[in-house]
């Protein structure tokens, strides 16, 4: 019906007999089915249809009033017209209802009544069926609340005070699988970077918190029952403390799982920074040399053309960072605007680029041998634990300082990592099919595009209940709403408090 509604009211829209400004009083049974009122007692007396909105009179059918108190008919004080949006159309037109409502007097007790409808609130500019529409619109991540604002011919403030209203979303129950990790929301410089907690066996976003806070954190899990940190039996988070400290304190019979990527990337950022020092070589190299030859030829030249040991440090240095297994070396030709090209061999650039430094062959073996562990032990800890000494042990005793620090790293959360090849079954995030799985952040990882997405669109963020309360509003797919609607005295916050300034007379 509402489909069948939208071809009519954009026929009767674009119908050449309804010209801009023109009235179609005599046919306006097609509004009120389309309006959905929701209230019998209302009619359409008027229809108002031009390029850019949609105006619609509304009134009472029945124009006399019975009184409540003594049962006697009541007299009219007059009509008043009151404008409320209704924004149902989307075909770009704004669509008005023009209600006319009605102040009734009883000469006989003395008592007054006004005219009530059921899809308008009162002292409300928009009706029910808006503050619903806002809400289905915030699903979209992609929407911010000024863009549903636009959409809808609303203030954004209206937009923002309807969903704070109706939606706070409780905390779901902990789960066996518990994923924790931090992302930058920065709303304020006291919370820069929130706290999310991960069901890694369902995908569902637990609960958000403001900041990372060792004191933040053991103050929500101190609210939390016994019962219920008990269910959680393995702790996902990265090398931070505080996060690793959950598991055994306040989570009793919980065993803390050290993501593999978090306990890859210290390795891979000491050999980024000394691929960034030989690079710094080769451009203080070239920089002489360009001084040198400005001398020589009495020339003023800032910048040249980066060298070519420069350009394949920046361009290449993934044949040092990068899984070596995920590297393909066939060759490939290369055409150069459809005139001819060459042929391009990824194992010779690998060779040259391995010639700019006598150790960077030893550093990437070193670091393939690392890799190639965290790939190994499918459900094999006892295993994994082995090959991990053997290589803490290799380490230890390396000419380079990296990996004798990163030697330490591994011995101090050797547990964590070992217990990191475990394997569990979990449910697809696109589907309801469960997969076997290693644990890992990597799910929680890929959530926290969202938030940062929409932070990025909202061109900042700086309440925090209500981006809570809307990244969970879309996360979650069968959230409810509260059957009694907060007030607005209890959504409304002060704003900031505006800071000292001095004034200058001129």
């Amino acid at each position: 019906n509402a489909i069948a509604s939208i071809f009519v009211i954009s026929y009767h829209c674009n119908c050449r007999h309804h010209r801009k400004g023109d009235h179609v009083s005599n046919d306006t049974t097609w509004i009120e089915s389309f309006l959905n009122l929701a209230d019998e007692s209302v009619k359409v007396s008027d229809a108002e249809i031009n390029e850019t909105q949609v105006i619609a009179y509304i009134q009472k059918k029945v124009p006399d009033c019975i009184c409540p108190e003594c049962h006697s008919r009541m007299e009219s004080k007059g009509p008043r017209k009151r404008k409320v949006n209704h924004p149902i159309l989307q075909d770009g037109r704004t669509l008005l209802l023009i209600v006319t409502t009605r102040k009734w007097h009883c000469k006989v007790c003395n008592t007054y009544h006004y005219e009530q409808f059921r899809f308008i609130q009162k002292f409300k500019q928009n009706t029910t069926l808006t503050e619903f529409m806002v809400l289905k619109k915030l699903k979209d991540p992609g929407m911010t609340a000024v863009m549903t604002a636009k959409a809808l011919n609303v203030s954004d403030a209206y937009v923002h005070e309807t969903f704070m209203r109706y939606v706070d979303l409780p905390r779901l129950p902990l789960c066996k699988v518990l994923a924790i990790d931090e992302v930058h929301m920065n709303f304020d410089r006291k919370n820069l970077y929130a706290i999310v907690l991960f069901n890694w066996e369902t995908g569902e976003v637990i609960d958000i918190l403001p900041n990372r806070y060792k004191q933040t954190i053991e103050r929500y899990f101190a609210k939390i029952p016994r019962e219920e940190l008990d269910i959680v039996e393995y702790l996902v988070s990265d090398m931070y403390e505080p996060y690793m400290n959950l598991a055994g304190t306040w989570i009793r019979n919980a065993t803390s799982v050290v993501d593999c990527f978090h306990h890859t990337q210290p390795i891979i950022n000491s050999i980024r920074n000394y691929l960034y020092s030989v690079r710094k070589k080769y451009i203080a190299r070239d920089q002489l040399q360009r001084e040198v030859k400005n001398y020589q030829e009495n020339k003023n030249y800032k910048t040249r053309r980066d060298s070519r040991e420069v350009m394949l440090l920046k361009k290449y240095d993934y044949l040092m960072l990068k899984n070596h297994m995920g590297i393909s070396y066939e060759p490939k030709y290369l055409s150069i605007h459809g005139r001819g090209g060459y042929l391009f061999e990824l194992a010779v650039i690998e060779k040259e680029f391995m010639n700019l430094d006598p150790n960077f062959k030893e550093i990437r073996d070193l670091k393939e041998l690392y890799i190639q562990f965290t790939h190994d032990y499918k459900n094999d800890k006892d295993g994994a634990a082995a090959r991990l000494e053997e290589l803490i042990t290799l380490y230890r005793h390396s000419k380079f300082a990296m990996f004798r620090l990163f030697a330490e790293t591994l011995a101090n959360h050797r547990n964590g990592i070992v217990a990191s090849f475990t394997y569990m079954i979990a449910k697809r995030s696109d589907s309801n099919k469960v997969v076997l799985r290693r644990i890992s952040n990597g799910p929680l990882e890929c959530y926290n595009n969202g938030p940062k997405d929409l932070k990025r669109q909202s061109n900042g963020v700086v309440n925090f209940e209500y981006t809570r309360n809307r990244l969970l509003w879309i996360n979650r797919k069968d959230a409810p709403i509260l059957a009694v609607p907060r007030s607005h005295e209890e959504v409304h916050t002060e704003g900031k408090k505006r800071g000292t300034y001095s004034k200058v007379n001129k």
